[in-house]
């Protein structure tokens, strides 16, 4: 295993069903379990869920928030997004992006609460831009829809057996905070800073397990409980990280720890986020 890995995200959802319909119809994962305020989502076959959906009685804030951008489905092969971006035009999906990063080529839309998707596949090792310093430079370009489609030249309505969830993107007011948090702290290496505008971070010599980003404004109001986005998100740490030593940097820095168990606890971010770190 790597040292980390992402596990499911949680989202703070007003219509259930809606969302439900959408997860399992449009972007074609699966209902694992269910009952009248959650629905459990992974891949059909595979019992690992990938996103968690939680009834919530707020309404959609008005102010500006730190939260969730996007979260980011990865795919096994590139045949697989093809499968699936043929799929997505063939039911008519409202997406809003399609892009070649360099390192991998990703399909972009929203769920109907404004919840991000990112829809990926990477590219292979050898064809990232890695510098010395160990930063993975990206792009944005054009992506080679015709490409894509040609190999998956068959419809894929369900993901498929090998999605994971690849990274998380978070909307940030205060880029030094989640810096010290995620780099000093967790242990992460800043992958790539997009000119003081955003800041990735991954391990394991990946070009982003947290994505970080301005775009909303430093003005932004703290993400809380039971507000409509992101609930959580889990972070799986293999079974040779010290974890006493990772909780006692976290607590020496001000931050609480909560829900403790001897193999997991929670922390919050300096965005407000729960995040469920379980060693594994």
């Amino acid at each position: 295993m790597k040292k980390i890995e992402l596990g499911e995200i949680s989202l703070n959802v007003k219509d259930l069903n809606r969302q439900k319909e959408f997860y399992q119809n449009t972007i074609g994962l699966y209902t694992i379990e269910e009952n009248e305020i959650k629905v459990d989502l992974g891949i059909q076959g595979v019992n690992e869920i990938l996103v968690s959906l939680v009834k919530v009685e707020n309404e959609i804030p008005q102010e500006k928030m730190t939260g969730l951008y996007h979260l980011a489905l990865l795919l096994p092969t590139r045949k697989a997004l093809g499968g699936i971006l043929r799929h997505l035009i063939e039911i008519k999906a409202p997406l809003i992006g399609a892009s070649d990063h360099g390192y991998s080529e990703a399909l972009y839309l929203q769920d109907p609460e404004g919840n991000g998707i990112e829809i990926y596949r990477d590219k292979e090792k050898s064809q990232w831009d890695v510098k010395n310093d160990g930063q993975i430079k990206g792009v944005t370009l054009e992506m080679d829809a015709e490409g894509v489609l040609a190999e998956g030249y068959e419809t894929l309505a369900r993901m498929p057996e090998g999605t994971k969830m690849g990274h998380v993107h978070l909307s940030v007011a205060d880029f030094e905070a989640n810096e010290r948090f995620y780099r000093d702290l967790l242990g992460f290496n800043l992958t790539d800073d997009l000119g003081g505008h955003a800041r990735f971070f991954a391990m394991d010599g990946y070009h982003h397990h947290i994505g970080t980003n301005n775009w909303l404004g430093s003005n932004l109001k703290k993400n809380h409980e039971g507000i409509l986005g992101i609930n959580y998100y889990k972070i799986y740490w293999e079974k040779t990280t010290d974890f006493e030593d990772l909780k006692k940097r976290i607590v020496t820095s001000g931050y609480d720890i909560l829900n403790e168990s001897s193999d997991s606890f929670d922390v919050i971010d300096p965005n407000g986020i729960l995040i469920k770190m379980i060693h594994k």
